[in-house]
């Protein structure tokens, strides 16, 4: 059966003043527009199943933003919720859209208009489809490193492990026309868009959009001669870099370097791939229930709220910027919720955490709603013989997902973070449930579901 597909992208940039996310203690909203912002959508369809991948400049959704979409694709374009996959490239230069305590509140008009414009691009992709086939590629790169660094005095603290898992691939799916030119090219890589820190205050895509520009530009200059149309749309994917920085840093050249550097990658990638996928197009998600840590004791709770709010009154006297005064708002919230939860008898939490698969040709995407650690999408990798992009933020973002090993290690990512996701911790006994599940999904019949060893990381 012929495979057929549309893209399609939108501009989502906010306008200035609305809160960023990504950083606490951020003074104001956003004060310039640095680049635009874009959701990119691909419509797959068989004729016998359509699913649809939408990428998206922004940090993460909130769940009520995904269940809209999803209805609405269903409703409108014929496209099953779990066939639906809205990802985001986790920049830390756009939008509050995932509603972060201590980061600055969602501007309601903006999510709104996000999500007309979300349905409306996958719509267009739908309304655009032509006959293609699928290539897959692969190629060496590496901008991030490790960012859980051990010290001497055993403290874990977000430095540079240049010993530490990382994944040093990109990724490509080709989707091509029926005269061989490439209309879209999707890459991922895993690295924290966090080249610029919490001082920036013009939005931007960090980069996966600069790798974006330069793919497009390539795009143009090369005019069609390489077998890539000259308007041929890049997807940039983010993959599971919950414990990944760029080596880069805190420079807008840092920022173009580094997604020239994927760019290059994907653009060899391409070249790199070699006969078509077939036309398989499939959709699956499986939701598990994660169990989560305890909150601390109430009365620890009683000592942090009053901490907190004696800090929040220092700030307000000091009239401290509205950022400085969101963020221990958010710190004081949180406790009071965390009071009120170990007051309850028998503490057993579980949070539904929902895996979604999708197969287009011979590649299976897996997504997952949350901050994943790196080593999941090498062992994933390995454990299939067919390529797989594993991808977080998701469908959403639940707070970050550490492999068991790290636990012992403590640090930002297991002992602090969730607190601005407003949610309790995950228990290392999530690792095996969520690693049964994604080898269901991808159909391993024997997989190998032994927890890595803590690799041993140096530090420069």
């Amino acid at each position: 059966m012929p495979l057929y597909a549309g893209v399609c992208e939108t501009n989502i940039t906010p306008p200035p003043g609305v809160w960023m996310s990504g950083y606490g203690f951020r003074p104001t909203g956003a004060v310039r527009i640095h680049d635009e912002l874009y959701a990119r959508a691909l419509v797959l369809d068989n004729g016998v199943r359509r699913v649809a991948l939408l990428a998206m400049d922004l940090i993460s959704l909130d769940m009520d933003v995904v269940e809209r979409v999803r209805e609405a694709l269903a409703a409108q374009a014929g496209l099953a919720p779990e066939a639906v996959m809205l990802h985001c490239t986790h920049t830390h230069g756009g939008p509050t859209v995932r509603l972060y305590r201590s980061m600055g509140p969602r501007d309601e008009a903006y999510i709104d208009v996000l999500t007309r414009k979300l349905i409306g691009v996958a719509k267009q992709a739908a309304e655009r489809l032509q006959p293609v086939h699928l290539t897959y590629g692969e190629s060496a790169a590496q901008i991030g490193v490790n960012r859980r660094q051990t010290l001497p005095d055993g403290r874990t603290v977000l430095g540079e492990d240049y010993g530490g898992p990382v994944a040093p691939v990109v990724q490509t799916l080709c989707v091509n026309g029926t005269d061989g030119q490439t209309l879209a090219l999707l890459f991922c890589h895993a690295c924290h868009p966090t080249t610029l820190g919490g001082e920036n205050l013009a939005i931007t895509a960090e980069w996966p959009g600069a790798a974006v520009a330069h793919l497009k530009a390539r795009f143009r200059a090369e005019g069609g001669d390489s077998g890539i149309a000259p308007d041929a749309l890049p997807f940039s994917l983010q993959g599971c870099c919950g414990d990944i920085n760029p080596y880069r840093r805190l420079t807008w050249e840092a920022v173009e370097a580094n997604g020239r550097a994927i760019a290059d990658a994907a653009h060899t990638a391409r070249w790199n791939a070699h006969g078509h996928l077939g036309e398989t197009l499939e959709a699956a998600e499986e939701t598990v229930e994660l169990p989560l840590l305890p909150p601390p004791s109430v009365e620890e709770c009683e000592r942090q709220i009053a901490e907190w709010e004696a800090t929040l009154e220092r700030e307000r006297a000091a009239k401290a910027s509205p950022g400085h005064l969101i963020f221990y708002e958010g710190r004081v919230a949180w406790a009071q919720a965390a009071r009120e939860i170990a007051a309850r008898p028998n503490f057993a939490e579980k949070q539904p955490f929902a895996i979604q698969r999708l197969t287009l040709g011979g590649v299976q995407i897996l997504g997952f709603p949350a901050e994943m650690f790196v080593q999941y999408q090498r062992d994933f990798s390995a454990q299939s013989s067919a390529p797989v992009l594993s991808l977080s933020y998701t469908n959403g973002c639940w707070g970050y997902v550490p492999t068991a090993a790290e636990y012992a290690r403590g640090g930002y990512e297991v002992q602090d973070a969730y607190k601005y996701y407003g949610t309790l911790m995950f228990t290392p006994e999530c690792e095996p449930l969520l690693r049964a599940a994604a080898y269901r999904l991808l159909g391993l019949a024997d997989p190998d579901l032994t927890p890595y060893p803590l690799q041993k990381g140096r530090d420069r």
